[in-house]
Parts: C-alpha cells; structure tokens; sequence
C-alpha cells in the first residue's frame, strides 16, 4: 500500500486539529468542566493568580495544530488508515501521553486529585479516538484513490 500524499497529510493534520479543539471545547466547556471544577485542590484565589487574563490564541493553534500533526504522524506511519485502526492508534497515543502528563502533574501540583486525572484521563482518550478516526478516514481515502490504477482508454480502431 502506498503512503499518502503531502497534500493529504496536511489536510489531515488540520482536519485533526480543529476537530480536537472542537470536540476538546464542546466536552471540556459544557459537560466536563463542572464535574473537573469539583476535583480542584486550589482555591479560587489561587486560581485567579495563575490564570492569565486572556487566552493566549496563537498558543491554542500552535498545540492544536501539533497534535494534529502528532496523529497524522502515528496514522501514517503505522499505516493505520481504517477510520477503526486510527481510532484505536489515537486512543493508545492520548491515553499514554495523558497518563504520563496528568500523573505527573499528580505527583508534583496541587491543580488536581486522583479521580479528575483518572477522568480526564478518559476524556481525552475517547476525544482522540474519534479524532484519530477522521485522520485515518482522510489519511486511508488518499492511499485508496492513488493506489487505485489510472483509467483506461478505450482502444480506438481504424
């Protein structure tokens, strides 16, 4: 099977990363955020000093835009283009980096307990298992369509 185009790629890696934030805000902003709220070990005036005033948007885009490519990267090159192999590779891929981020932050930081790390944990894990299935569905209708042979012409008789 043939590897996918850079046009593809790209595609692909955007598609990945608005669908993240997407997704991210639309569960994070409405259903999540009241039951994480509850887990916080900081109080409100701790949180109003550490959290900026505006959001920084170019910060947003550029981790957007990195996780996307993250996807795309681990789609492409296990060459998992079914929309069900790109969601079990992106799943595998946000659990484990989640894991590693969240526990660390466990471990030294007072912003979180045991069960919103656990929580948000699956979260994100679910979030990117139908974001890694749109990149492999993007990624995999590429290979098919420059794997498939060129048309043929019909002979023309004289």
């Amino acid at each position: 099977m043939k590897h996918t185009g850079t046009a593809a790629f790209l595609l692909a890696s955007v598609v990945g990363a608005v669908a993240v934030f997407g997704l991210t805000l639309l569960i994070y902003a409405t259903f999540f955020q009241d039951f994480l709220a509850g887990f916080s070990e900081l109080t409100p005036e701790v949180l109003e000093l550490i959290s900026r005033d505006q959001i920084n948007i170019i910060a947003i885009v550029i981790a957007n835009l990195a996780h996307g490519l993250l996807l795309a990267t681990v789609i492409t090159w296990g060459r998992f283009y079914t929309p069900l192999r790109g969601a079990g590779a992106a799943a595998i891929v946000a659990f484990l980096t989640e894991v590693y981020f969240l526990f660390t932050q466990y471990a030294i930081f007072k912003t979180m307990d045991l069960v919103s790390a656990v929580a948000d944990t699956v979260m994100w894990t679910l979030v990117n298992a139908v974001v890694g299935a749109l990149v492999a569905w993007i990624l995999g209708r590429s290979v098919r369509r420059r794997s498939a042979p060129a048309p043929t012409r019909p002979a023309v008789h004289r």
